[in-house]
């Protein structure tokens, strides 16, 4: 059985060090739920008081409707994936896998745990490997045992602690890309911590932003992308160039000024309330930036890299501020250093902030954690 988790104002300190202080979340029965933030935000300790290995300093853990802030961690029903993958080397694989079984509190016969652990080999393409120990298999072959060991159990909740951050970059890829298809496969509520953002997006159902202990925007991959509650969102998830801004009212209508130039009508993507005269942040993913032979901000090619379909432009506006630029490549048509442009930008893709940061001005800003 799958289960909703829902976190109601919790709050984790070790002495005087609060590091959480007061979050409230609700992850969705059956989905693929990320935690992602900087070291240190919190994401690994909230992950182990919803198993039990942290104490609860205040507020309620549910799974479904019941509190398991008492519970045991054994008794939560939990399978969980550790960074280290944690599986004993004096045990081959088949008795890894077997190990969960035999610590229930269960009425399975050997036979039936053999089968069940060869089920779950086969799922996750080790059954070859059965008789071997840990020692002689790969760092991805060792997180697949890891991850069959879990799941046997067949658990309510799988909780993966940074999984694949021992794995070399490709084995990542082809690792989160296994993981999400047995994720679907057995439908299990899934709580994945990361630092990674681009494994982050890659895998997740909705993902939860966090910072300082706090959670700062949680949505789809593509929500949080295209339309990040604040600075830090913006900042964290991808790359972007942060630009000096003013909005400016013409007739009453919203213009948007980003480093003394253009202005950009943003009445139809720009929150009423916002729509008076005021400093604003800019937030212009490399990809949203275009360069154009009208009119635009000025700016001069420091340098460029080829990234195979596209050409990555390293640029310095002529405030003095510095920006990337990503447009296709296309054959023989590479700008040099030195050249002289002038920059668009994709109105309707760009995000503009309070002159703090610590809002979106946007319309359309998804934050879903409660």
């Amino acid at each position: 059985m799958s289960v909703n988790i829902t976190i109601d104002h919790a709050r984790k300190c070790y002495d005087d060090n609060v590091i959480i202080s007061d979050l409230s979340l609700k992850i969705r029965e059956g989905e693929f739920f990320t935690l992602l933030g900087p070291s240190g935000c919190g994401k690994t300790t909230l992950l182990r008081m919803i198993a039990g290995f942290n104490s609860i300093e205040g507020g309620d853990f549910y799974f479904n409707d019941t509190c398991i802030n008492d519970i045991a961690p054994n008794r939560r029903h939990i399978g969980m994936v550790f960074q280290n993958y944690a599986i004993f080397p004096h045990l081959s694989v088949k008795n890894n896998v077997m190990f969960g079984l035999k610590n229930q509190d269960t009425r399975l016969k050997k036979a039936e745990m053999i089968q069940k652990a060869e089920r779950f080999m086969r799922l996750m393409h080790i059954e070859e490997y059965a008789d071997r120990k840990p020692e002689a298999l790969s760092g991805g072959q060792q997180q697949r045992v890891a991850l069959a060991r879990a799941l046997v159990i067949e658990p309510d909740v799988l909780l993966m602690d940074e999984p694949l951050s021992n794995l070399d970059a490709k084995l990542r890829v082809e690792m989160r890309e296994t993981i999400r298809e047995i994720q679907r496969s057995v439908g299990i509520t899934t709580v994945y911590v990361t630092h990674d953002q681009e494994e982050a997006m890659a895998v997740s159902d909705r993902i939860a932003v966090m910072n300082l202990g706090q959670i700062q925007q949680v949505g789809t991959p593509q929500a949080i992308y295209q339309r990040p509650a604040n600075l830090f969102v913006a900042s964290f998830i991808g790359r972007t160039n942060i630009l000096k801004g003013r909005i400016r009212l013409r007739g009453g209508e919203p213009l948007l000024d980003i480093s003394g130039e253009t202005a950009l009508p943003v009445g139809a993507t720009l929150r009423p309330d916002a729509a008076r005269e005021q400093s604003v942040v800019v937030s212009v993913r490399p990809e949203e930036f275009y360069i154009t032979q009208g009119v635009g901000i000025p700016a001069t090619v420091n340098s460029r890299t080829f990234l195979g379909l596209n050409m990555q432009y390293f640029l310095t506006l002529d405030t003095g501020e510095q920006v990337q630029v990503i447009q296709e490549a296309e054959l023989d048509a590479f700008l040099e250093e030195g050249a002289r442009v002038n920059l668009g930008v994709k109105l309707g893709k760009i995000n503009v902030f309070s002159e703090d940061g610590a809002q979106s001005l946007m319309t359309g800003v998804v934050n879903d954690a409660l």
